[in-house]
């Protein structure tokens, strides 16, 4: 899916701190849908499409991909929320006789019956047809990395994103699961194609704008109804070819509280080490963080212990993580967190890294250089920082060390009412203050 453009100081400070693009949170309302056992419980799935389900599901399973479309009769098409603005630019585009497709986690969550956050739509123009075209729009065509695309700037400062259907990686020529017709390089007709650019199959779904129809090629229903995360195609072919799409095999299965199928379990062991090869350090922090901000930090830990990703990625917690000594409290912390507030990712590593800070700082004077110092010692001795390569994340840095700052200050029996008052005027103070709750015995 293409996302909205990040600058780069802001796709550093995500390592540990606020901001999060999440399509959607696993908190909150989620609970109900994402705890329980066996298939989903969305209005979505009925008998009749759960039958087409299970008879086209042969047929992935045996070559790989295999359509499947759900017709406009069968489900509500007013599951599909978003503004009329998007739908004007498509219109458009189908006036002018082009095919759009809503893809990806916007079709994803419309058929959970969450939120639709954000919306990129696919279609058979290219950027420059849509920018020749539309005439009635203010389109710019934008790079991104898997390409140009062009976006519809509207007067609200809101913007559509309009991704051309893509070719099939070159990688991927003559592998069984890959049609023989397939279209190869920067673009395509064929709406198949475009699914080998993405990750999982609950990632890989589309909505026709003009026909209303749900259309899926990997089972991506089928795994949403019944609670599975599997890649488009073969994971010990696609991680090393795009190692982020390990990272988000973990994520999206903690996000949701689904279970990763036996051969993408064995694949994420065995692929890891393309997350430091293949990916900028930036985009490890943005990709591993992201899920401590989705609303689910206590799963998230779970699920990043369970895969390795604790040890490979955050070794500060070497020592710490697994154990029941540092697990128990954790996971109080982080509950009662979680019922406290909207989980932010600052505040979710702030209370992963809370016994670690404690002990490095054990018999010193809890000051803000002194924490700062300990942070720095922490990180570049355990490795941390060559993993993340960390130069300046400081508006972020600044704000978990003052975190901590106001944590260890009100643990502090000699601080003084004057101290207190003076502490509220920290910017951190409010998670600080959580912190301290939290990790109340």
């Amino acid at each position: 899916m293409v996302t909205r453009k990040l600058n780069l100081w802001i796709l550093i400070a995500l390592l540990f701190f606020g901001l999060s693009l999440t399509t959607v949170s696993c908190s909150s309302d989620d609970d109900d849908f994402i705890e329980e056992p066996g298939k989903t419980q969305s209005a979505f799935f009925t008998d009749e499409i759960n039958k087409l389900i299970d008879a086209n599901y042969a047929e992935i399973q045996s070559k790989g991909y295999g359509e499947l479309i759900i017709p406009s009769s069968m489900f509500d098409k007013n599951i599909m929320k978003y503004a009329d603005y998007h739908k004007d630019v498509m219109t458009a585009l189908n006036n002018l006789g082009y095919k759009t497709y809503i893809n990806g986690g916007a079709v994803r969550d419309a058929i959970l019956g969450t939120a639709i956050h954000d919306l990129d739509f696919s279609t058979d123009a290219t950027p420059e047809e849509m920018k020749e075209k539309l005439t009635g729009f203010d389109v710019v065509i934008t790079s991104t990395a898997a390409g140009n695309i062009a976006q519809a700037h509207h007067p609200n400062k809101d913007w559509t994103d309009m991704v051309p259907i893509r070719g099939v990686n070159e990688l991927l020529r003559g592998k069984s699961f890959v049609p023989d017709n397939a279209t190869y390089g920067t673009f395509s007709k064929n709406l198949i194609d475009d699914t080998y650019g993405r990750d999982l199959t609950i990632n890989s779904l589309y909505y026709d704008y003009q026909n209303n129809t749900i259309i899926d090629y990997h089972g991506g229903l089928h795994d949403l109804r019944d609670k599975i995360i599997r890649t488009v195609y073969d994971p010990n072919t696609m991680y090393p070819i795009n190692a982020s799409a390990l990272i988000r095999t973990v994520r999206f299965a903690a996000r949701y509280g689904f279970d990763i199928d036996d051969v993408t379990t064995k694949a994420i062991k065995n692929n890891m080490k393309y997350c430091r090869e293949t990916i900028s350090s930036s985009l490890n922090n943005y990709y591993i963080t992201k899920g401590f901000g989705d609303g689910c930090a206590k799963r998230t830990y779970q699920y990043y212990s369970k895969y390795g990703f604790i040890d490979f990625f955050m070794p500060l917690l070497k020592g710490y993580a697994g154990t029941k000594d540092y697990e128990t409290p954790l996971f109080h912390a982080l509950d009662y967190a979680e019922s406290k507030t909207k989980m932010t990712i600052s505040l979710s590593m702030a209370i992963l890294f809370q016994p670690v800070m404690q002990k490095e700082l054990s018999g010193k004077e809890k000051t803000l250089e002194n924490i700062t110092a300990a942070w720095d010692k922490l990180e570049q001795g355990s490795g941390q920082k060559e993993i993340f390569e960390i130069d300046d994340y400081s508006g972020a840095r600044t704000a978990m060390l003052n975190t901590f700052y106001v944590y260890f200050s009100l643990t502090d029996a000699s601080l003084s009412a004057e101290a207190k008052d003076k502490l509220k005027q920290n910017a951190s103070y409010a998670e600080g203050t959580l912190l301290v709750d939290a990790y109340k015995k």
